[in-house]
C-alpha cells in the first residue's frame, strides 16, 4: 500500500511517501480502505519526536495519522459490527500504531462509527480527533447544558469550529474568540457573540462564564479567572507544566470549597465510537458541519503538516487518499 511514514524523528525531510505492507486486522479489528485522512498537530509532534505517547506506537517505519474515513475491506476473527463495504470513520490511537496516512488501516471496530451519508469522506475524516476533543471537553469536563455560558478561544480552528457547534447543540450560550478574518465564520457556526482578539481582549469584555475552552493553549486559569463564574471551569487542550500545576492546585481548592472554586482541566482525547455516532447524529440533523480549510493529496503530506504547524488554518486540513 502507499503510505506516508518516518524511519526516524526529525523535520519535514524525514517524511517518506512510498510502499509498505498493508496491515493485517487482529481479532476484534477491521481493515479499512482509507479514502481520506485528516491532519492534527500531534501528527507533526510525532514526526518531531515530541509526542510522548508515540513510544507506544511501535518501532519504525511509523505511519503517521490518526483520523480517517473509508470503507471496510476485511475483518479479523470475531469482528461483526461492520460488513465489508460499510462506510466508517474513526480515530486510531498511539496504542493502535496510528497509521491513517495510508491506503489501509487496521483498527478496533468498537472505536468506529458509521459515516453519515450526508458527508463526503473528506468531511468525515475531519471529525474524529478534533470532534472528540471538543465533545469530551464540553460534555464531560465542562458539563455543558442548557443555559451554560461558554467561551471558545480559537473558535475558527479545527477543534474550535466543532466546539462552537457542539456547545450550541448542547444548549449553551456561546461566545467565540477569533481573529478579524474569522468573525463571520464563528457567527455562521452559531456563536451568539464573537470577540475579535485583534480589537479587544476577551477578558475585558466577557464575564460570568461557566466554561472557557482554550483550544489554542495560550491562556491559563490565572489569565481567565476574571472572566469565569465563581465555580467556572477553564479547559485547555495543551498538557504542559503550567496546566498540570493549575489543574492539581485548583482541584484541591475546589474540593476544599465544596465545588464552588474555579478549576483548571486538561482534556486528553480518547477514541470513542459511541460519541462519534452522537456527533454523526447531529450532522444528520443539520446541527453540525465540518469546516475544511484545504485538501491535499496524500503525497503532499509535507505541505499539509507545515500548514498545520502555522496554526493559521480555518477548520481542518485533510489528505485525500483515494480521490
Amino acid at each position: 500500500m502507499k503510505a506516508v511514514f518516518i524511519r526516524r524523528y526529525g523535520g519535514n525531510d524525514v517524511l517518506e511517501y512510498g510502499e509498505l505492507p498493508a496491515p493485517v486486522p487482529r481479532a476484534g479489528q477491521v481493515l479499512v480502505e482509507v479514502h481520506a485522512a485528516s491532519v492534527n498537530p500531534r501528527d507533526w509532534l510525532v514526526r518531531d519526536g515530541r509526542y510522548l505517547l508515540a513510544r507506544f506506537a511501535g518501532g519504525f517505519p511509523l505511519v503517521l495519522g490518526s483520523d480517517f474515513s473509508g470503507v471496510v475491506a476485511g475483518a479479523g476473527r470475531g469482528s461483526r459490527r461492520f460488513a465489508p463495504g460499510a462506510p466508517v470513520f474513526g480515530m486510531q490511537t498511539a496504542l493502535g500504531g496510528f497509521g491513517a496516512y495510508a491506503e489501509y488501516v487496521a483498527i478496533d471496530e468498537d472505536v468506529l462509527a458509521e459515516k453519515p451519508m450526508e458527508l463526503t469522506h473528506e468531511q468525515a475524516a475531519a471529525i474524529p480527533c478534533a470532534g472528540l476533543t471538543a465533545y469530551q471537553a464540553l460534555a464531560e469536563i465542562g458539563r455543558v447544558g442548557g443555559g451554560t455560558k461558554v467561551t471558545i478561544v480559537g473558535a475558527s480552528g479545527g477543534v474550535g469550529s466543532y466546539a462552537v457547534q457542539f456547545a450550541r447543540a448542547l444548549g449553551a450560550e456561546v461566545a467565540g474568540v477569533t481573529s478579524t478574518a474569522n468573525v463571520a465564520l464563528a457567527r455562521s457556526l452559531g456563536a451568539d457573540r464573537v470577540v475579535d482578539y485583534r480589537q479587544a481582549r476577551f477578558a475585558e469584555v466577557l464575564s460570568g462564564q461557566d466554561v472557557i475552552f482554550d483550544t489554542i493553549g495560550r491562556e491559563s486559569l490565572r489569565s481567565c479567572a476574571p472572566v469565569l463564574a465563581r465555580s467556572g471551569r477553564y479547559i485547555t487542550t495543551i498538557p504542559n507544566r503550567r496546566s498540570f500545576v493549575e489543574a492539581f492546585t485548583s482541584r484541591f481548592a475546589r474540593a476544599l470549597a465544596f465545588g464552588s472554586a474555579r478549576s483548571c482541566h486538561v482534556v486528553t482525547v480518547r477514541a470513542d465510537g459511541a460519541q462519534l455516532a452522537k456527533i454523526a447524529a447531529w450532522i444528520a440533523e443539520g446541527r453540525v458541519r465540518s469546516v475544511i480549510d484545504s485538501v491535499y493529496p496524500l503525497a503532499d503530506a509535507r505541505a499539509a503538516l507545515e500548514k498545520s504547524r502555522s496554526f493559521r488554518s480555518r477548520g481542518k486540513l485533510v489528505l485525500s487518499v483515494k480521490p
